[in-house]
């Protein structure tokens, strides 16, 4: 019998820990051609889509879980490591961690995702991470004029959480800054992300298109509009950055990534530079909106990939891409989202629909079934 293969899965957010618990449930109990080493420099899963609404009001239980229980249906194929990764050398095929202790691996996977501002910017240990967010609401509660620079899906999901949770009666002021000429991504129809707009204003946001926001640390904003029009400054005693995060790919070689830090991949998901090493998630190059709803259709290429390779075999699956489809919950009672249906293509969805699917608990219970919760 081929000796097991170690294979070393970095970071354990929704796609790292969803592919551990993939491997985990179609490995055999014994005689497994592969055991997996999950490392993490938290003893605990985020899901970080719902720290939205935990910096509003407090909902941490439902969605910061341990990780102890990943593997507790098939232990013998998997363990978490706690640690944080400071270098990998690929000649020698070595994690290091911080510490100095070294993990070695026969196949790697990368699933470091990707590097925040608050409030998605979060310490290690776990009382620390409830005391973060406990100070996150009391910021919150206490800001008579917020800011939140960039309208991407966070900074709208975000700002209507804010709006919601303190409607225009409780004399909170809450703005967003967009570059562009209307909310979101234009890889979304214009008539959506206007549809947006309107009820993001109706929630009693203001929302400022079309320019760029600048926070003086001062207690004031500066907004610089970009049709020429002179700037101007607005008050904002908490200010939030949701612009687009970078790919939390600093401590990797350099040799695998592209010009913008993300790691270059093929379509089995192996690394172009070395084919015993995966990445997954935010951090690859793949062409497509990062997000945590696309985990399941990598995932179920890059599982029996890595099993492919773990038995000596060549792996097959090739991921052809996702759907560009969204939800938003602008908090718990208004929602809406565009779908993707063959032949019609985006097709903006009933609100209803979004707010029965995603707005109670921003997807957390299905997102920590792979921890046993």
């Amino acid at each position: 019998m081929a000796p097991t293969k170690e294979v070393v899965i970095l970071g354990a957010g929704v796609f790292g820990v969803g592919l551990a618990h993939n491997l985990a449930s179609n490995l055999p109990k014994n005689g497994s051609p592969i055991h997996v080493t999950l490392i993490n420099a938290r003893d605990h899963f985020v899901y970080l889509p719902a720290n939205l609404r935990n910096s509003v009001q407090d909902i941490s239980s439902t969605y910061i879980k341990p990780l102890d229980r990943l593997f507790a249906k098939n232990p013998s194929v998997g363990k978490v490591k706690v640690g944080e990764v400071v270098t990998v050398d690929y000649n020698r095929k070595v994690v290091a961690l911080r510490g100095g202790e070294q993990v070695k691996y026969d196949i790697l996977v990368l699933a470091l995702g990707s590097s925040w501002s608050d409030p998605n910017s979060l310490p290690v240990k776990h009382e620390a991470v409830l005391d973060y967010f406990s100070k996150q609401r009391d910021a919150v509660k206490s800001a008579e004029n917020i800011t939140i620079i960039g309208g991407g899906a966070v900074g709208v999901e975000f700002a209507g959480e804010i709006a919601e949770f303190y409607p225009p009666s409780s004399g909170k002021r809450v703005t967003l800054v967009h570059s562009e000429d209307l909310p979101l991504s234009k890889l979304y129809r214009d008539n959506w992300r206007s549809q947006v707009k309107d009820m993001l204003e109706k929630l009693g946001v203001e929302v400022v298109l079309y320019a760029k926001g600048k926070n003086n640390h001062d207690g004031t904003v500066t907004i610089t509009p970009r049709d020429g029009k002179e700037p101007y400054t607005i008050e904002s005693d908490l200010v939030y950055n949701t612009l687009t995060p970078t790919p939390n790919t600093h401590v990797l070689p350099d040799e695998w990534k592209d010009q913008k830090g993300f790691i270059r991949v093929t379509p089995t998901f192996q690394l172009e530079a070395d084919s015993s090493v995966f990445a997954i998630g935010d951090l690859t190059n793949v062409k497509e909106a990062k997000q945590a709803a696309k985990s399941p259709a990598a995932i179920a290429v890059v599982a029996p990939n890595i099993i492919s390779l773990g038995k000596g075999q060549e792996p097959a699956k090739k991921y052809a891409g996702s759907s560009e489809m969204i939800g938003l919950a602008l908090g718990k009672k208004t929602g809406t989202g565009v779908l993707h249906l063959p032949c019609f293509g985006q097709v903006i969805a009933p609100s209803w629909l979004i707010v029965m699917m995603k707005c109670g608990d921003l997807f957390a219970g299905k997102m920590t079934q792979p921890l046993g919760y």
